[in-house]
């Protein structure tokens, strides 16, 4: 077998070293979508083919980079949750979305300013996976044929609607679900994984995140900006703690 590697005149697109000066910090924002904005225009299949993307992207250019974040974001689980899948996925989204260098830009920024070129509908689903948050949503209201639930953001203090399937589905007003979202229109839906805490946890839910804030100096609505993977994991122990 002939083990030498061979090289290539041509350039992969997206595969060389993006300049500092071309690093563009997009923050994830503190308001609702304009009406009629482009989230619109993509539809889920477009954003399953996005992450597909970015997952190449990541394998390509941050290889040795994923392992010291997944060891950072899996340091207090145990041996157990390392390995379970909807963690896993959880990581993934942390990573993409929510994990920042030391220039505190995101995996998803530097896909942007990679010099991919995506066009249409792959583009609009980009566009709108820069604005990607993570939200802890108290239900207070559903409606299951129009797959719409309305609530508020309790970290950032903001109303927030949210459309998908199988949400409306596993609800009841009073819970709370903790997810990345995307804008859609001038709504929003989750992407990756949800952690459903029930109504009879609220009370522990916001002691939990009140001690987190304090431990960390800030109010809440820093919390999901600074320390996403510590949001993460305080919403997961109390949505699977026995009360």
């Amino acid at each position: 077998m002939n083990t030498k590697q061979k090289t290539s005149r041509r350039k992969r697109r997206g595969t060389g070293r993006v300049a500092p000066s071309q690093y563009v910090v997009q923050p994830i924002p503190t308001h609702q979508p304009p009406t009629g904005s482009r989230f619109g225009r993509y539809e889920r299949t477009d954003f399953e083919q996005l992450e597909q993307m970015l997952a190449s992207f990541v394998a390509r250019r941050l290889g040795a980079v994923v392992p010291a974040v997944k060891q950072g974001f899996f340091n207090a689980a145990s041996p157990e949750e390392r390995q379970n899948a909807q963690l896993q996925t959880a990581f993934y989204s942390y990573l993409m979305y929510g994990w920042k260098d030391e220039r505190a830009i995101r995996v998803v920024d530097l896909f942007n300013h990679a010099g991919i070129e995506l066009t249409g509908r792959l583009q609009a689903a980009l566009d709108a996976c820069l604005y990607a948050r993570l939200v802890l949503l108290r239900v207070d209201d559903i409606h299951v044929r129009k797959q719409r639930i309305r609530g508020r953001d309790l970290l950032r203090g903001e109303d927030i609607t949210l459309r998908d399937q199988n949400a409306v589905q596993a609800v009841t007003p009073g819970d709370c679900l903790l997810t990345w979202m995307i804008p859609w229109g001038t709504s929003w839906q989750p992407i990756g994984v949800a952690n459903l805490v029930q109504a009879k946890k609220t009370d522990a839910l916001n002691q939990a995140l009140d001690s987190l804030a304090k431990s960390f100096g800030c109010n809440l609505n820093l919390l999901p900006g600074r320390h996403p993977a510590h949001v993460f994991w305080v919403v997961y122990r109390v949505a699977n703690m026995a009360i």
